[in-house]
Order: structure tokens, then C-alpha cells, then sequence
């Protein structure tokens, strides 16, 4: 089921924020995996992860699958680079990860999108379905947007009645539409590390749009 070259996300369990890296699979062995070493998502710089480290894994396959395991680190090694040595259940240990906790409802709403390093230029977009969990955009073509990549989202949501409530966040990619339609993408986040404010107001803003589309269908 997995293949050297896919990407791999780890993040720290003990952690008190979202603390995330991103490697590659260099080497399959049995009860372990050989990976590069890691960058952290934040700062990208390499990281320094210590033996029995707890981490939790999401292996992005070459299928654009996403499955989850828990891990730990074992060791160092050079083989022809060197790599870290991370424990592996095997096949049947993988779960097929479940993003849809919250139910996403169609909406439009104005979105900024900023890199978390100079790699492209921000651009403005619109949403096409949100929910407190995650979002869909569009985005330009040439943008070098590929599963696991963390950007910058900035949110205006807005509330009937009341001025708009605006959430900047990070979020990573973990779908994009190979199909292009004047030039744009689906591309399809999921939020990080939301503060409890940012949740609520999420889930009230898709709770909101989900009442305003039955509305529109007991009128028609």
C-alpha cells in the first residue's frame, strides 16, 4: 500500500500546539520505515525529533489516499543519505483518515491566501463550501499546490446583522481537482490549529448557511 517517495506528516502527540513536519518515504523495511529528514511546517527548518518521540503519521499515497498510524522514533542511520528510523505496524494498522467530522455547506465567502514561506505570491480567492473543519477554494493553476502543503488562510465571514467576523488560520491541502476551468482549481484545506473562538464561530457561520439553503428550497 505504500511507496518510497510518499509523503509523509508527522505530528507531535504531546505537544501543547500543532506541531507538524513533513518528510518522504525513503526506504521500507518490514516494521520500519526509513524517511528523510523532516522539516517543521512552521519555521521550515530541519528538525531534530528524539528516539521514542510519539508521533502520529499521515502517509500520503501516490493515489492521493490519506491514512494515519502511530509511530515513534527508533534511531538514525546513513544509507546512501541519512535518514531516521521510525516503527511501523504494517498494512493492516492503517486507517483511512475521516476529514468530514463537520458537515461542509456550500458558501461564498471572500478568502486571502498567504504562503507560510516566500514560495508564492498571496493572492485573493473565493470559497467554494466551508465548514468548521476545513475548506474548499479556488486557486490559480501555476500555484504549486500538492497534498500536504500548509498556507496561510485569512476568512471573512459574514453574519447577518452584524459586522463581518474575519479568522486567519493555517491550513494544509489535502485535495486538489485536477481539473481546470479558466485557469483555477479546486483545492480542498483542512483547518490547523483553530483556536476554541475560531471553532465556534465556524460552526455557527455553517450552521447559519445551512439554514439560509432550506429556506431557499421550501421557497422554490
Amino acid at each position: 500500500m505504500l511507496n518510497v517517495g510518499d509523503v509523509l506528516i508527522l505530528e507531535d502527540i504531546d505537544a501543547k500546539e500543532v506541531k507538524r513536519y513533513k518528510s518522504k518515504i525513503v526506504e521500507i523495511r518490514n516494521e520500519e520505515l526509513y524517511i528523510d529528514y523532516p522539516f517543521d511546517e512552521a519555521t521550515g527548518k530541519t528538525s531534530f525529533l528524539l528516539n521514542d518521540q510519539k508521533l502520529k503519521a499521515y502517509i500520503v499515497t501516490k493515489e492521493q489516499n490519506v491514512f494515519t498510524f502511530y509511530t515513534s522514533i527508533i534511531g538514525r542511520k546513513k544509507i546512501e543519505i541519512p535518514v531516521i528510523i521510525m516503527s511501523f505496524p504494517g498494512n493492516d494498522s492503517l486507517e483511512k483518515a475521516q476529514r468530514r467530522r463537520y458537515v461542509r455547506v456550500p458558501s461564498i465567502v471572500d478568502v486571502a491566501v498567504h504562503p507560510l514561506f516566500d514560495d508564492f505570491k498571496p493572492f485573493t480567492t473565493t470559497s467554494l463550501d466551508i465548514s468548521a473543519g476545513g475548506i474548499a477554494i479556488l486557486a490559480p493553476q501555476e500555484n504549486d499546490f500538492i497534498i500536504g502543503k500548509t498556507i496561510v488562510l485569512w476568512l471573512v465571514l459574514p453574519f447577518e446583522g452584524e459586522t463581518h467576523r474575519y479568522v486567519k488560520t493555517k491550513a494544509h491541502i489535502i485535495r486538489v481537482n485536477s481539473q481546470v476551468v479558466e485557469g483555477k482549481q479546486r483545492v480542498s484545506l483542512e483547518f490547523d490549529g483553530l483556536t476554541p473562538i475560531q471553532r465556534q464561530d465556524l460552526i455557527q457561520f455553517s450552521f447559519d448557511q445551512q439554514l439560509k439553503h432550506r429556506r431557499k428550497g421550501m421557497k422554490n
